[in-house]
């Protein structure tokens, strides 16, 4: 992966980005990395990626008996209801 200050993204933009089109570009500020320029195309499936993961843990969640936040609110408020009516 390829690093670039901050003063040189400031100053070679262009061709930060051309090289981002092919691979990540590492941008360092104050001697840290702080950020990361990645390739759409990389972005898009990362993205993808995550958005997976979420579903499959969703998913999980579910067949482990999970009912939803709409049924466990539902569910609190019928018996705060039966506590308020006591």
């Amino acid at each position: 992966m390829k690093t670039v200050t901050a003063t040189e993204l400031k100053t070679k933009t262009g061709e930060t980005l051309d090289t981002a089109q092919r691979e990540p570009v590492a941008i360092e500020k104050n001697g840290r990395r702080v950020a990361v320029i990645v390739p759409q195309a990389d972005y898009e499936r990362l993205t993808k990626l995550e958005n997976q993961y979420w579903l499959a843990r969703v998913d999980a969640a579910e067949k482990s008996g999970y009912v939803g936040t709409e049924a466990t609110t539902n569910f609190f408020k019928e018996m705060l209801k039966g506590n308020a009516e006591a």
